[in-house]
């Protein structure tokens, strides 16, 4: 896999496979509204960062952090909307680069994996139907895939390396890629390291790991990967504890994050995931299992590609399955190597029927379109329907949206401009991220239009008239109560609430 000269045709036909595939991971990539929670709150914190010019704090509100996620994906999203402007296209061009490099880059494993038809398990990637509908979400999966994959193609050329220099650059790229997983989503994001570090120790013992595991990897990644980290850990000794307890040690061990904590957990979620989500090409995946029931374990004892793919398989799965927060998305970068497996077991194609191929392009084209069709149906979490229904009853949108006893819909920032805040009512338990009522109506934030659901309602007005705070309260929207709240630092009328109810 060593670098070589091309000559003019060969790079206009790379420069061809590399314009097709970034066109095929974009294409309506912005026709779909944002939905709550994740792509809310991911497009919330960016345009936190923008509007803000902090791009070292993820911020949900001006008064809230959120440490949850590192923040790669804040700043890819936040980069994107500086550059192309604030539309959904721009929200999802980075996890859509994510996906069609990843395609570039399964290309490029092909090269070792399968050199009779090395774009074999691009095309097999590319028309999995879990990654590419996932590549529609804004979400840390499929930029995490993208870089975990960059590590097995850094692995792959460090240790089949021809000569010194090829695996001192491919050290480096190992680092550096690690260092970018662990940005996207920390700890997670060395899984791909791993499991080629027990490839090494499998294949050669301690030798196999002082080969795969220099100085430079460790430099890059401590750079890369450690730095911003490093940073706010200074600023705030607190923020270690919770990346180390929260984000860590809760989410494997205990099942606080409410993610299919079970023990039959891990066959609810990445079983249905795993198998559907390899359609088309189940069949070619459940026949070759069948066929090597008997022999699989001495073929991967024997063959060193075998070997490093049952290793990246294998061990990120275990892991994904002994911890207790397990969703769907987590298993995305698990498919690179599935789409290796299974293109192995179809070569060669070159004899294929032509229809074949056209079945192929006909279903890619259907992963396409699919992008586009949920923006024609009604869907609960459609943070713009419900961002339209509040715009015809105010007069302006308001300067804060606060959520009472609720989940707080994120992506009305994206819509309407406004800051999105949580609150909890008297006597409610405390909760991360919430201020209460009380508090909030002591500061001095512009026009606020309050939301709740039904079932909250009485409590929420009686804690406003306990106050003595002036609402209006206007039609409900989508299963939410709005108040509109008057203060001597917002310019809202009762006249100018659209078709606001008087309480």
């Amino acid at each position: 896999m060593s670098v070589v000269a091309l000559n003019a045709p060969t790079r206009w036909r790379v420069l061809l496979i590399v314009v097709g595939v970034l066109l095929y991971a974009c294409l309506l990539q912005g026709v779909r509204p944002l939905y709550s929670p994740d792509e809310g709150r991911y497009t919330d914190v960016a345009l936190q960062m923008l509007d803000s010019g902090d791009w070292l704090h993820p911020m949900l509100h001006h008064k809230v952090a959120h440490w949850s996620k590192p923040p790669l994906t804040y700043w890819s999203i936040a980069a994107s909307f500086a550059m192309f402007g604030r539309h959904e296209f721009a929200a999802r061009l980075p996890g859509a680069l994510a996906f069609g490099c990843t395609i570039l880059l399964v290309l490029r494993l092909g090269r070792r994996f399968v050199p009779v038809q090395p774009w074999l398990p691009a095309l097999v990637y590319a028309s999995f139907v879990f990654p590419s509908l996932a590549s529609n979400l804004v979400t840390t999966d499929t930029p995490l895939a993208l870089w975990e994959t960059l590590q097995v193609v850094a692995f792959v050329e460090l240790w089949w390396a021809t000569t010194p220099s090829a695996a001192r650059r491919a050290r480096w790229l190992l680092g550096v890629a690690a260092g970018l997983a662990f940005m996207t989503k920390g700890p997670p994001g060395l899984l791909a390291l791993a499991a080629c570090l027990v490839f090494a120790a499998w294949s050669e013992g301690w030798h196999g790991l002082r080969r795969a595991f220099g100085w430079q990897v460790l430099l890059a990644f401590l750079v890369v990967g450690l730095s911003w980290y490093a940073v706010v850990s200074l600023q705030d000794p607190h923020v270690l504890r919770y990346f180390l307890v929260e984000e860590v040690v809760n989410r494997v061990a205990s099942g606080k994050m409410h993610r299919n904590p079970k023990w039959y957990g891990a066959f609810k979620v990445y079983g249905p995931t795993l198998l559907l989500g390899t359609l088309p090409w189940l069949p070619v995946l459940g026949r070759a299992a069948w066929r090597h029931r008997r022999d699989a374990f001495a073929h991967v004892r024997t063959n060193a590609d075998a070997r490093l793919l049952a290793c990246w398989f294998l061990l990120p799965l275990l892991v994904f399955a002994l911890s207790r927060s397990r969703l769907p998305l987590y298993v995305i970068p698990l498919f690179v190597p599935l789409a290796l497996l299974a293109a192995r077991q179809l070569v060669p194609w070159a004899a294929a029927p032509r229809w074949r191929l056209v079945l192929i392009g006909v279903w890619c084209l259907v992963l396409v379109i699919a992008r586009a069709v949920p923006a024609w149906l009604d869907i609960a979490a459609d943070d713009s329907r419900l961002a339209n229904d509040m715009r015809a009853q105010l007069a302006s949108a308001p300067d804060e949206i606060a959520f009472v006893g609720a989940a707080p819909r994120f992506g009305l920032r994206f819509y309407l401009g406004s800051q999105i805040e949580r609150l909890s009512l008297p006597g409610d338990p405390a909760t991360p991220q919430t201020q209460d009522l009380a508090s909030e109506l002591q500061e001095r934030e512009g026009c606020r239009l309050l939301v709740a659901r039904d079932v909250r309602l009485d409590d929420l007005e009686g804690a406003l008239a306990a106050h003595g705070v002036a609402y209006q309260r206007l039609h409900d929207v989508r299963g939410y109560s709005l108040l509109a709240l008057f203060s001597s630092d917002c310019a809202w009328r009762a006249d100018s609430l659209g078709s606001g109810q008087q309480p």
